[in-house]
């Protein structure tokens, strides 16, 4: 069996933030990932907030859309 639980590290032992479904005296192996401080969003302001000024000035308005013809050379594609 195989959960995935959330802890808080306090006084060097793991308290679990929900009740855990184990018999008093279960043995379990751990695998710890630390969560991230900020999330996907908050990383994304902070990179292109690092960029220079005017950076993204000269970004075309559809390089998501046309990143094959940018990255590879391909015909870009009609705007639907």
């Amino acid at each position: 069996m195989s959960i995935g639980i959330r802890a808080q590290f306090t006084n060097g032992i793991l308290v679990p933030l929900d009740p855990l479904d184990l018999k008093e005296g279960a043995l379990v192996t751990l695998d710890i990932s630390e969560e991230a401080e900020e999330t996907v969003l908050e990383a994304t302001d902070r990179l292109l907030s690092s960029a220079p000024a005017g950076t993204w000035d000269s970004s075309p308005p559809d390089g998501a859309a046309n990143y094959r013809h940018y990255l590879y050379g391909h015909p870009k594609e009609e705007e639907c």
